[in-house]
C-alpha cells in the first residue's frame, strides 16, 4: 500500500485523482492546497484528510508526495520531500528557474526513492507508437518535427486578473515565462524522445498580444536545430485554439491533429502498434508522395484513466511501489528547461542562442 499526499488540488490537477481513487493499492492520507475549497473538494473525491500546509506531505505516514502547485513552490516542495525520504512525483516544468531545476535534480540524484517528472504525452499510446515508428525506419531520417498547442486559457486569465482575480499563471516569477514554458516542455521532450536527438540552439520570438493582464507571453514561435540536423518549429498560444504535432522523415510522414485524427504516410512499410495500424504505401516512382495517406480516428485517454497501462501517475506509483526508477527522470526535464532558457534568451535578444 502506497500512502500518497496529494500536493496542490486546483487546475489540471483535479483531473489525475480518479486514479489514485482507483488504485486498490493506494491510499491518498491527504489532500493539500493554499485553496481550502480546492483541498476540501480533492479529499472528499478520494477519501482523505484535506489540509491547507504542506508541512502535512511530510507527515511520517506518507511515503509518496504528488506536487502540482505552480512553478515557482517546485523547488522547495519538492527537495523537502525528497530529503525527508518520500517518492515524489513532480508536474512538468520542474520549476520555473533553470537553478531551481537543477537543484531539484540534484537532490533526487541522492536519493534512493523513485522521484519522477509527470509528462502527460506519455499517458498516450500514439506517442509510443511514433517512437515505434521512427526506430522501425517507417520514417526514414526524421527531418523536421512540428509542434501547435494553443488554448485561451490566457485570455480567461488575464480577464480575471484584470478584474482583481490573481492567478499565478499571470506572474513571469511564479511560472518562468508564459505560455512557452508551461506548453512547449511537452513537445522538446517527446520530440528528443521520439528521434533520438538533442536541440543545440535556438531561434523565437514571443508577444503578448491579448492578454494585457499577464506579465508572459501569449503567443510564441520558436525553431530549434538538433544535433542530427533537423529542425523542430514549436507554435505555441494562450490567445487561440488548435493542436497538432507531426513529424516528417525522407520516407514518410505522421501528422496527429486536435488529439484525434492521424495521418500517416510512408514507403517503409506496414506498421503496427499499440493504436497505429499503418497497412503501408508504395514507393512513387518520381520520389513524391508515399502512395495513399490512411487517416485514422485516435483519441487521446483521459487524465484520470487508470485503466491506461501508460497513464504516467499510475505508471509512477507502479514505480514507486516496486522500488523502480520514475518513468521520466526529474534530470530529463532539466534539459527541457535548458531549450526554454534559450528560446527566452533569443526572443529577448533577437539572435541565436545556444542551449547549454
Amino acid at each position: 500500500m502506497l500512502n500518497v499526499s496529494f500536493v496542490g488540488c486546483g487546475g489540471m490537477a483535479a483531473h489525475y485523482l480518479s486514479v489514485y481513487r482507483d488504485l486498490d493499492w493506494v491510499r491518498v492520507v491527504n489532500c493539500i492546497d493554499t485553496n481550502p475549497e480546492n483541498a476540501a473538494r480533492a479529499a472528499a473525491a478520494v477519501g482523505a484528510e484535506a489540509a491547507c500546509d504542506y508541512a502535512a506531505a511530510l507527515a511520517p505516514e506518507v511515503d509518496t508526495v504528488v506536487i502540482s502547485t505552480p512553478n515557482s513552490a517546485h523547488a522547495s516542495q519538492a527537495i523537502a520531500a525528497i530529503q525527508a525520504g518520500k517518492n515524489v512525483l513532480l508536474q512538468k516544468p520542474v520549476a520555473a528557474k533553470l537553478a531551481d531545476a537543477e537543484a531539484i535534480a540534484a537532490a533526487a540524484a541522492q536519493s534512493t526513492r523513485t522521484v519522477g517528472l509527470y509528462m502527460s504525452y506519455f499517458d498516450q499510446p500514439l506517442v509510443h507508437d511514433l517512437r515505434g515508428m521512427a526506430q522501425a525506419g517507417r520514417l526514414g531520417d526524421i527531418v523536421h518535427c512540428y509542434a501547435r498547442l494553443a488554448h485561451k486559457g490566457g485570455m480567461m486569465w488575464s480577464g480575471e486578473a484584470l478584474r482583481g482575480i490573481r492567478t499565478w499563471r499571470g506572474s513571469v516569477e511564479e511560472t518562468g515565462g508564459g505560455c512557452f514554458i508551461q506548453l512547449a516542455v511537452h513537445y522538446v521532450h517527446v520530440f528528443e524522445w521520439i528521434t533520438g536527438a538533442k536541440v543545440t540552439r535556438a531561434t523565437a520570438f514571443t508577444r503578448n498580444l491579448h492578454c494585457p493582464g499577464l506579465e508572459g507571453e501569449d503567443l510564441a514561435c520558436a525553431v530549434l536545430e538538433m544535433d542530427s540536423g533537423a529542425m523542430i518549429t514549436l507554435d505555441m498560444a494562450w490567445c487561440t485554439n488548435g493542436e497538432e504535432m507531426a513529424i516528417h522523415g525522407t520516407r514518410g510522414r505522421a501528422v496527429y491533429r486536435n488529439l484525434r485524427w492521424l495521418a500517416v504516410a510512408s514507403d517503409g512499410g506496414p506498421f503496427e502498434g499499440r493504436v497505429v495500424n499503418y497497412a503501408g504505401g508504395i514507393t512513387h516512382p518520381f520520389g513524391g508522395p508515399w502512395g495513399e495517406e490512411q487517416e485514422m480516428e485516435i483519441v487521446a485517454p483521459a487524465y484520470g484513466d487508470s485503466g491506461n497501462p501508460l497513464n504516467q501517475h499510475r505508471a509512477f506509483l507502479e514505480a514507486a511501489r516496486d522500488g523502480r526508477p520514475a518513468p521520466v527522470a526529474i534530470a530529463s526535464g532539466v534539459r527541457d528547461m535548458r531549450v526554454v532558457a534559450a528560446v527566452y534568451a533569443s526572443a529577448k535578444t533577437g539572435r541565436v542562442v545556444e542551449v547549454e
